[in-house]
């Protein structure tokens, strides 16, 4: 019987928006996609999501990826508009509520940067309804890892059979399923939801 719902946030519960910001600051493409090219396409955002390098330290690795006509505008993106990167998605509380009005226990696994969770996390709606979490830049590592999951399940005392896992990313929910949880990739509400009705009603 599954007993814990755990869900990825980005693009799951919370819609992940750097190019529109970009777009919003009136960038052009090409300058849009050099900066997206060395921070959140780049090899450096998941040093930010694991947490073991300075923060500091990361974002001058990205700066180094940067032209210098596109510098000002880099700059401005990390100092004025990372608030903007996220926004709940609308069916986020609504779905994590229903299922917590039905007993079931929901928990948040997430590859996030320190920082960016602070600023965040205190507009996510569905935060209310959630049990507890495991964000990767507090515990130092980044799914598919099978540490930041075993990190999860000790954490609550959470038997992985009883468990299911959502997530954007196919592999993220690989890692979760060598472990014994279960997995839903996530293609949309519509079709997650579907599908974990389907596997509750299966493993009653």
């Amino acid at each position: 019987m599954i007993k814990n719902i755990i869900f990825d946030i980005g693009n799951v519960l919370a819609s992940f928006r750097p190019r529109e910001v970009l777009e919003e600051m009136g960038l052009d493409e090409t300058e849009v996609n050099v900066i997206l090219d060395a921070t959140v396409r780049g090899p450096y955002w998941v040093e930010l999501d694991r947490g073991v390098m300075e923060e500091a330290e990361v974002i001058e690795a990205m700066r180094s990826r940067v032209p210098q006509r596109y510098l000002a505008d880099f700059e401005r993106f990390f100092a004025e508009e990372t608030g903007k990167l996220v926004k709940s998605l609308p069916y986020a509380a609504d779905w994590l509520k229903g299922l917590k009005e039905r007993g079931y226990h929901v928990y948040l696994l997430s590859n996030y940067p320190v920082g960016l969770f602070e600023i965040h996390s205190p507009h996510f709606t569905f935060l209310p309804y959630t049990d507890g979490r495991v964000v990767s830049g507090y515990v130092k590592c980044v799914k598919p890892d099978e540490r930041i999951y075993r990190c999860l399940l000790e954490k609550y005392s959470l038997r992985p059979q009883e468990c299911v896992f959502l997530d954007d990313l196919a592999e993220n929910v690989e890692g979760a399923k060598k472990l014994g949880i279960h997995g839903i990739c996530f293609l949309g509400y519509e079709d997650a939801n579907a599908k974990l009705e389907r596997m509750l009603a299966e493993t009653e």
